[in-house]
């Protein structure tokens, strides 16, 4: 029987494609590439834009897959999909896309009206009867989360806002980018299982599906959301043409997309009612899971593959955080001696320059908060309490990591406040966490806990790869697929 699975994670710095096999619970082989489909223009970045060429992504991240498979011969089962699962591309009757696809970094719906002091999420939450949490953000009740810039019903409200969403294209309707890959790997419309559905920002937890009162209440047409599918199903087969360019047989299922969050961590665990989840790539999440929908706090509760919930901290930190400092040294570099370090090089050299310095940073105390927090997003980063002693590069990379680590350490911290309850083993993920041992000592020291990074790299590929085993039938569900492979 074959046991081989193909997944493609389409991420925002980059694509990547893993085959599986699951008898030898092994990873095949994994090929990664730079996401070079950005079209932001600097002048927009300065000002919070973040907008992609969507199909030129898609065509990087199945050349991508076609490369692996041709380097390793393998003739995967199923495909599995997963990627950013916020975000919005505009597409068609005829599934052209219209328009850039607006990522989930894109800041437009923090702008200010015109001659107005309220944001376009404060007047969606003014419409949407959006209730004030307790920690300041407004929220639409069951949806599992704040109302918060890069959610895809969000980007639609600005661009209905702004008259950006075109009146003169027939049976226009948004999807996001993992989706975009499965329609284009099956030549089907884009379908939303809960996991990507919950990004949009308008899924009802309770009721399992769109909240229409409420995208009526936005003015926002119905027709623009997707259809809604169980995860771990078939979306469709995989065409000739698109079978032709992938080097292997056509017909063959490929699964509905789930969340790249969810699945790194079914990529990742394999108990899920005894670990905390660390996972830090470009964004960073502190998830545990719960059977059932609890009270989320400042966090948030995203549906799970098939069943359960994750409730985790999200996007505060991470990977992007580090890239700021990163970015900065270098801005310093090029400007006042004329050229520019290897930004890779440059990670490793601060991670380094860290390292040797003691925890606690000698008192150097960082707010790491570069893109504001759930609680305040207007928050802004801070370095403070500098000596002329401690004011180096590696007294401010600790800080930062200690930052980070304490930040994600809160979300467990209130999880386990909530009710979800204390968990005993903390297992770590991407290469934000994997590629820096200072910030993996400063979670240990945060959580009391060893961390335990997974056995396999591209988790969140490894997950998807999982979901197409069990959408063939090769598993009976997500778990039992996660406690087979990655136990």
């Amino acid at each position: 029987m074959p046991t081989h699975y193909l997944s493609i994670d389409v991420g925002s710095t980059s694509v990547t494609a893993v085959i599986i096999d699951i008898e030898s619970k092994s990873v095949v082989g994994s090929s990664t590439i730079a996401n070079t489909a950005e079209t932001t223009s600097a002048q927009d970045k300065k000002i919070g834009r973040s907008e992609w060429d969507l199909e030129r992504m898609a065509d990087l991240a199945i050349g991508n897959a076609a490369s692996l498979i041709e380097r390793t011969k393998a003739q995967p089962t199923a495909i599995g999909i997963t990627g950013q699962q916020q975000g919005l591309q505009l597409l068609d009757s005829d599934l052209n896309t219209v328009g850039s696809f607006i990522s989930w970094q894109d800041q437009r719906s923090k702008d200010l009206l015109s001659g107005e002091l309220r944001t376009y999420l404060d007047v969606m939450g003014e419409l949407g009867g959006a209730v004030t949490e307790e920690n300041g953000l407004p929220a639409f009740e069951n949806t599992g989360c704040p109302i918060v810039t890069g959610y895809t019903a969000p980007n639609l409200y600005w661009l209905k806002a702004n008259d950006e969403l075109p009146s003169n294209v027939a049976n226009i309707h948004g999807t996001t980018a993992p989706e975009f890959v499965v329609a284009r790997l099956t030549d089907t419309r884009p379908v939303s299982d809960p996991t990507d559905a919950v990004s949009w920002g308008v899924y009802d937890l309770n009721k399992m599906g769109w909240n229409y009162d409420l995208i009526d209440s936005l003015g926002l047409s119905r027709s623009l959301f997707s259809n809604l599918a169980e995860s771990c199903t078939p979306a469709g087969q995989l065409t000739e043409a698109k079978a032709s360019k992938l080097g292997i047989k056509a017909g063959i299922p490929v699964s509905v997309a789930s969340g790249d969050h969810q699945c790194s961590f079914a990529g990742t665990v394999a108990d899920y009612e005894n670990t905390v989840a660390i996972n830090i790539g470009t964004g960073g999440q502190a998830s545990v899971y719960v059977e059932n929908p609890t009270p989320r706090g400042w966090l948030e509760l995203r549906p799970f593959i098939q069943s359960g919930y994750l409730l985790a901290g999200v996007g505060v930190v991470g990977g992007r955080t580090f890239r700021t400092l990163r970015d900065f040294f270098n801005n310093a570099s090029r400007v006042i001696a004329g050229y520019e370090l290897d930004p890779d090089v440059l990670y490793e050299k601060l991670v380094e320059l860290a390292a040797v310095v003691p925890a606690g940073a000698e008192g150097v105390v960082v707010d790491p908060l570069f893109t504001g927090s759930r609680s305040n997003p207007r928050a802004k980063a801070a370095i403070r309490e500098l000596t002329p002693g401690t004011f180096t590069p590696g007294h401010i990379a600790r800080a930062l990591f200690e930052a980070m680590a304490a930040q994600l350490a809160d979300s467990y911290r209130e999880a386990a406040k909530l009710g979800a309850g204390e968990r005993s083993m903390l297992v770590g993920s991407g290469n934000g966490l994997k590629l820096n041992p200072v910030l993996r000592e400063s979670l240990e020291s945060e959580l009391g806990m060893s961390l335990q990074l997974g056995r396999h790299n591209e988790e969140a590929a490894i997950g998807a790869a999982l979901c197409a085993a069990v959408a063939d039938g090769s598993f009976n569900s997500i778990a039992d697929a996660s406690a087979a492979f990655t136990g």
